[in-house]
């Protein structure tokens, strides 16, 4: 029954409000008044972020899978919990309310972002590759096999500690699939890649209101642009498109339209911050994110990150954010040498 559209439909209503609730306890804890879109996808990476901190420990322990889903499922309750509360002390749930006049934008933004998943849910062109029966393979392996990484993901060979360098991703599905009672390849083919569809016009979108002085007509249009730009150019190999059309929710797509996206807007957010907290916290989210869910976003969060700090800093002489960088990046390089080197 969960591997059906309704089990689809339910588990990313279960995601997306548990990261809006994040997202908006995260908002107010700095009271800070953000779009319903920003808290959504600033709530998803929290989630994302709780995950890689937490599943790296349980990994590196050489514990069985089900010990990672008791694990986790109890970090959620008890931050789910713990946000409900807080929400409801600060008087959060009484001001949600919907609007009674309608936003065509808002109309305009939510259609293509349904026209692009109908899009990519219909893609039968599809690759199925080296790189992708690996994650598939690892998750699979640990639902059936309650093990992580124990098993060679294509042949099915025991193998004792996976010694090829690799990611929580792979355990992101397998959770997933285990909490939502859904196969592996419909949480990765369905969930996620819906998921990561909606997470990467909403990146698109918010970037785009804070460039252009919080004018919805210049983010509609953006986010209008990127969508044809997307379906258009996804032919290309090994750009970001043909990951986001042809490898979808892939480790390397989501690290190509969602992580490294999100570090851009945590970097302009941090600008007009002015090198608040609340800025620096969520550029150490995407840092944590990348480094965690993705190998290649180890080096490439890095690189990235790093630069546009330095230019920041060297075109602003903001010296002291040399320490504030060096502090912000600090928990996902020690989670990308753990996962190298240990």
């Amino acid at each position: 029954m969960m591997d059906s559209v309704f089990g689809v439909v339910l588990a990313l209503a279960v995601l997306l409000l548990y990261g809006f609730l994040l997202g908006s306890s995260f908002c107010v804890l700095f009271q800070k008044r953000e779009r319903v879109g920003f808290r959504l996808l600033l709530g998803m990476m929290l989630f994302l972020a709780v995950f890689s901190v937490t599943e790296l420990p349980v990994e590196k322990l050489g514990l069985p899978f089900h010990v990672l889903a008791y694990v986790q499922t109890g970090v959620f309750l008890a931050l789910f919990a713990a946000c409900v509360v807080f929400c409801a002390k600060q008087g959060v749930f009484r001001k949600w309310k919907m609007s009674k006049t309608p936003d065509l934008y808002m109309g305009i933004f939510l259609l293509l972002i349904l026209l692009q998943i109908i899009y990519g849910m219909s893609n039968g062109v599809r690759i199925n590759g080296y790189d992708t029966s690996y994650y598939n393979g690892h998750a699979i392996n640990a639902i059936y096999t309650d093990t992580m990484y124990q098993y060679n993901p294509r042949t099915g060979r025991y193998i004792g500690l996976e010694t090829y360098e690799y990611d929580g991703y792979p355990m992101l599905i397998a959770y997933l699939a285990k909490v939502f009672f859904m196969h592996p390849l419909v949480v990765v083919n369905r969930v996620l890649a819906v998921l990561e569809i909606i997470l990467a016009n909403l990146i698109v979108y918010e970037t785009a209101m804070r460039l252009s002085s919080d004018k919805r007509v210049t983010a509609v249009r953006t986010a209008a642009i990127y969508a044809g730009m997307s379906v258009f150019c996804y032919q290309f190999e090994e750009g970001r498109f043909f990951y986001l059309w042809q490898r979808t929710a892939e480790s390397k797509s989501m690290l190509a339209n969602v992580y490294l996206p999100f570090a851009l807007l945590a970097m302009l957010l941090l600008v007009k911050e002015g090198g608040a907290l609340y800025g620096w916290l969520i550029l150490m989210l995407a840092a944590i994110v990348g480094a965690g869910l993705s190998v290649s976003g180890i080096f490439i969060m890095a690189a990235m990150i790093g630069s546009g700090l330095l230019a920041v800093i060297v075109c602003q002489r903001r010296w002291k954010y040399l320490l504030y960088s060096v502090l912000c990046m600090i928990p996902g390089m020690v989670i990308g040498i753990t996962r190298l080197f240990l």
